[in-house]
Formats: structure tokens, C-alpha cells, sequence
């Protein structure tokens, strides 16, 4: 069976798909504790969870999303609500770094609309990565 080598540390594979068009791996946190940014405390007491769909580097020339099990936690000491935060995904991102840096990487030589193209990126997203770091 084919198996995706994520490199990412932080995450432990828990599926992975091999779809006609992309590969589509299922990830969670390794740590199941979260430093509160409201007041410092740490938590692991989960308020809930939601699914985020991440675009990372191509494999094999096929788009790999990570589907990424986002926990929300309550912190005991403040009661505020906040999400999981991640190393290699910046907050409310859609790609990894690795994948950010790569964008930029790519319009050094060309045009943003060529790698909008080129990666079925949006325009405005290509844009945003390049002018302003993502």
C-alpha cells in the first residue's frame, strides 16, 4: 500500500486517501494539551472540534490536502474558547508554510497569474502569499 511521508512533526497520521485527482491525508495533533492565549493556563478539557482542509505540497504531481481534526478547548481557569494552534499552519490558513513558501518560491520567476494557473490557485490568494507573506 502507498503511504504519504507527511515530514510534519507535529501531526500523526490517522487515514489517508488516494483519490483520481489528490491525495487526502487525515491528521490530528500529537499534543492533546493547549497553552490558553487569553491567560497562559494549559488546558485539555475539548469544548469541540471541527475539520479544516489544508493544501500542502504535491506528491507524486498530485495535489495533497490535509484534512486536519482541529480541537476547540475551554480553558478552566479563564473559560475562554480557542482552537488549536499549529506549527506548520499559520492561523486561519488554508496551506502550510512549506506550501506558502513554495507559492512564493514559484512567482519569482514568473507571473501570479501564471502559477494561478499553474496551481489552481486563486488569483487574490497567489497575490496575498507573494506581496504579503500569506
Amino acid at each position: 500500500m502507498f503511504s504519504v511521508l507527511l515530514e510534519l512533526p507535529e501531526f500523526k497520521v490517522v487515514n489517508q486517501e488516494i483519490l483520481s485527482t489528490h491525495y487526502l491525508v487525515h491528521v490530528e495533533k500529537k499534543m492533546d494539551e493547549e497553552r490558553c492565549p487569553h491567560c497562559g493556563f494549559h488546558t485539555r478539557i475539548v469544548h469541540d472540534s471541527r475539520t479544516r482542509k489544508i493544501r500542502d505540497l504535491s506528491v507524486l504531481n498530485k495535489p495533497l490536502f490535509l484534512l486536519v481534526y482541529v480541537k476547540r478547548y475551554r480553558c478552566k481557569n479563564c473559560e475562554e474558547i480557542f482552537s488549536s494552534s499549529f506549527e506548520s499552519v499559520a492561523s486561519h490558513q488554508h496551506y502550510t508554510n512549506r506550501y506558502r513558501q513554495f507559492i512564493y518560491e514559484q512567482v519569482l520567476g514568473t507571473t501570479i497569474q501564471d502559477i494561478s494557473r499553474k496551481y489552481q490557485i486563486a488569483y487574490s490568494t497567489v497575490e496575498r502569499i507573494f506581496y504579503y507573506g500569506g
